[in-house]
């Protein structure tokens, strides 16, 4: 998060948010915005992805996507050993939803 800032930065001056892959990298975009004196989100919005603990207890509490990463963890697995198995896996694609949280990041 640190070098996304620091490069996005670079190259888009007029930059005034971001959004992460994950909210591991953007806890970081957020350290390296403090260190920088930016606002978070007043000069620079930031948000990520998942829902991470440490993405939910900084402050401003970080604005994410939360997923259903436990059940999607669970299904992946039960679909691997059926494949392992011989098993066919229907359907091929599943919709497990997601969260807004708006956070105070944005």
């Amino acid at each position: 998060g640190i070098e996304l800032i620091r490069q996005a930065r670079r190259e888009y001056p007029q930059l005034d948010g971001v959004f992460c892959t994950n909210d591991d990298l953007a806890v970081g975009a957020a350290f390296e915005c403090q260190r920088l004196g930016l606002k978070v989100p007043d000069d620079m919005a930031i948000a990520g992805f998942h829902g991470h603990d440490i993405g939910q207890v900084m402050e401003p509490r970080l604005a994410s996507v939360l997923t259903p990463r436990e059940r999607m963890g669970s299904i992946g697995a039960e679909r691997l050993l059926a494949r392992i198995r011989g098993e066919s896996v229907t359907p091929k694609m599943l919709d497990l939803g997601f969260t807004l949280s708006p956070g105070g990041s944005i």
